[in-house]
């Protein structure tokens, strides 16, 4: 199926909701032995910003827009632009989840009016972890995330009383316990992640005030706030809808018909289609016996019913021989070392391109 039977989709579920519907759907297709497959698993980012603008200038401002959103996470400086960009064109903002709007994508759930989330619908805390030039290395030389609550709980437990934790009251034991934590981790390192424990609680409360701006609303916000940074205890906690609705209200989270989640699914159905969500991608059979291949893989889509944009990223992938140490193998300049009998072989990735393109299908 192609964009013509998930633009009649999209319009089923505009004529059910009596609004104007945008799709910002990210792949999050599982592959086999964790090989870092260019454009198979994707996440918000900023460079979506102007293709939505082009989308939403196309759709013009409408009374209602339902923004139907499927994203593992991904970058936080992308959330406040999107929620402004949405709600400045439409006097009502909705999201509607499907199946998962984790971390970024809760985030951006924050911001609307109302989040419709089907039976199968998950958010997550938004708790996030920090990445940058002064976080631990592994033993390959990858960044190790560092998360921010991780480290709040490490002093947590240093205060606690000594039936929990170590009981440390004083100045000097708190500052012991900060020595310790800063001989291991890069106190740069440490500086970002109280700038981003603070920043994810400032932007949350402001998404929230967007649509609850009354100062008794205050005391609601901060609940809601603090049970997504501090009480689920674990990233991968999943809230479903009837813990959404606890956390952020009835009136901000209500169930839906059965039209809206019949039609709301279908959709679903038609972009795990498009990404083969329903099989894990394994590169070794998808190679079979061949030396080279290009793997073109569809990674996002950003549609309405008026036009089609689709991030797409090409690798190229090869065969190389594992040469065992000791072994010197004579290649000419400039060229790739040739399949060895009796060697084993792996697989070199080379990305090739990637970026979001216009999606002539009619």
């Amino acid at each position: 199926m192609g964009f013509k039977e998930r633009r009649e989709a999209i319009r089923k579920l505009q004529d059910i909701r009596g609004s104007k519907v945008l799709v910002h759907f990210l792949s999050d297709r599982r592959v086999a032995r964790d090989v870092p497959i260019l454009g198979m698993i994707t996440q918000l980012a900023g460079e979506a910003q102007p293709f939505i603008y082009d989308h939403l200038r196309l759709l013009g401002r409408t009374d209602k827009l339902d923004l139907v959103l499927h994203t593992r996470g991904g970058a936080l400086d992308a959330v406040w632009p999107l929620v402004r960009l949405c709600r400045s064109m439409t006097g009502r903002f909705s999201v509607l989840v499907p199946m998962r709007a984790l971390s970024a994508g809760t985030m951006i759930c924050l911001g609307a009016d109302e989040v419709i989330m089907g039976p199968a619908a998950e958010l997550s805390p938004i708790d996030p972890t920090t990445a940058n030039q002064f976080n631990p290395r592994d033993p390959a030389g990858n960044i190790l995330p560092i998360s921010v609550e991780d480290v709040t709980s490490y002093f947590d437990l240093a205060r606690e009383d000594e039936e929990k934790g170590a009981g440390l009251k004083s100045d000097e034991h708190i500052l012991e316990v900060f020595k310790a934590l800063s001989s291991q981790v890069h106190p740069l390192a440490l500086g970002n992640v109280k700038r981003v424990h603070s920043q994810i609680r400032q932007i949350a409360k402001r998404l929230l005030k967007l649509h609850h701006p009354a100062e008794e609303d205050e005391e609601r916000i901060d609940r809601a706030v603090k049970a997504l940074t501090e009480e689920l205890y674990s990233h991968t906690h999943v809230i479903n809808r009837e813990e959404a609705s606890e956390i952020l209200g009835d009136d901000m989270v209500p169930v839906p018909s059965d039209k809206v989640e019949g039609a709301l699914w279908e959709l679903y159905q038609h972009y795990a289609e498009l990404f083969d969500l329903g099989r894990t991608f394994n590169i070794k059979e998808w190679m079979g016996e061949a030396e080279e291949r290009a793997l073109e893989a569809v990674g996002a889509a950003i549609e309405t019913e008026a036009m089609s944009h689709l991030f797409k990223a090409t690798s190229m992938i090869r065969r190389v021989p594992e040469i065992p140490k000791g072994i010197q193998v004579q290649v000419p300049p400039g060229q790739r070392i040739p399949p060895i009998p009796g060697l084993p072989s792996g697989l070199n990735i080379e990305p090739i391109s990637e970026g979001w393109y216009n999606n002539d299908e009619v």
